[in-house]
């Protein structure tokens, strides 16, 4: 018996002609089939989790309820989340609901080895904390875009994105009233950024457009803010790529809904809008002109970066989330637990 085993062929799994089907095998599996089988041997969990490029670039994180039901006194939590609006929806309970997630995706090396070329993160309505950052700067190093959004975030989180994080696209600033914005945005004043990225988002209110202190030359050399859009855009890219979505025409009206550019319909954050209906090349702002793009700003980021034509709006009107009664109500939890 001993001697028949020995003689007998024997299948390698490393040899040279299965390691030629192991691409099309996997490509038969989905997600979660391909971590089933990674669980049943060193050979699959090696293959596996080392082959990046069979991993999703796209992750989308749970949806794990909100702290009350309020999205617009016109719609109903149901149909927004069904639209996928996240950002009308207002976080979790738990302010430290988006770490506890990452916690578990990040509980191993060869977990956080397969999202290192994932490049968009769905983080649903979840809110960021300095946590929250260091672990996305960990799990995903090639993301090219994030919207940094509430009082929860400070420099520390920034950094880490910054120093991580260097393929980055789109950067969102949303009502981040306890950052210094030209401290932030000086963190990205580096060769990789002035390489990749294309645009800053900055909104902090209506009224802000006053009293805070924008981003200037000093803090980042190769970004300038445009007249028309608003957005804070790569002068090193403007002369190849026309990335201004803008209205060329003119705005009528004083924000209702009857209200709109004349060039096609668009109207205002509250009611069906974006930042334009056409592509052009960015136009540096050289003037300190109030323009009507401070309202459009207010929009939902669903929407807003998207031509005004090609956007099929779900509710005819729309409000992106307040976050003031979270901040009061985290606040009383922290006074009670003291």
């Amino acid at each position: 018996m001993s001697k028949f085993i020995n003689d007998s062929p024997v299948f390698i799994m490393d040899s040279g002609p299965f390691l030629d089907i192991i691409p099309t095998l996997l490509d038969f599996l989905d997600l979660k089939s391909r971590i089933q089988l990674a669980r049943t041997c060193r050979f699959w969990k090696y293959r596996i989790y080392t082959d990046l490029k069979r991993w999703p670039k796209t992750i989308q994180l749970p949806y794990l309820g909100c702290m009350d039901t309020y999205v617009g006194v016109h719609n109903t939590l149901e149909n927004v989340i069904d639209a996928k609006l996240w950002s009308m929806i207002r976080p979790p309970e738990d302010p430290k609901a988006l770490e506890q997630v990452l916690q578990k995706m990040a509980s191993s090396e060869n977990s956080i080895r397969r999202f290192a070329l994932t490049t968009n993160v769905d983080f649903k309505n979840f809110l960021h904390t300095d946590e929250s950052l260091r672990l996305t700067a960990l799990l995903f190093p090639s993301i090219e875009q994030i919207s940094l959004e509430g009082n929860l975030i400070s420099i520390v989180g920034i950094r880490r994105i910054a120093t991580s994080c260097k393929k980055l696209k789109h950067i969102e600033f949303y009502q981040c009233h306890t950052i210094d914005l030209q401290n932030a945005c000086r963190l990205f004043n580096t060769e990789e950024y002035q390489q990749n990225l294309e645009r800053i988002f900055i909104y902090q209110g209506f009224w802000s457009k006053y009293s805070v202190k924008l981003p200037s030359k000093v803090d980042l050399p190769f970004m300038a803010l445009c007249q028309r859009c608003g957005l804070y855009f790569n002068e090193s890219k403007n002369d190849r790529e026309m990335l201004c979505l803008h209205h060329p025409g003119t705005y009528n009206g004083f924000g209702h809904s009857c209200s709109s550019f004349d060039c096609c319909g668009s109207n205002t954050p509250r009611y069906s809008s974006t930042l334009g209906c056409q592509y052009t090349f960015h136009q540096k702002c050289i003037s300190t002109e109030k323009k009507h793009y401070f309202e459009l700003h207010d929009g939902l980021p669903e929407n807003m970066f998207q031509k005004y034509p090609d956007v099929k709006f779900s509710f005819r009107c729309t409000e992106r989330r307040r976050l003031d009664k979270c901040y009061k109500r985290w606040n009383q939890e922290l006074k009670q637990d003291e």
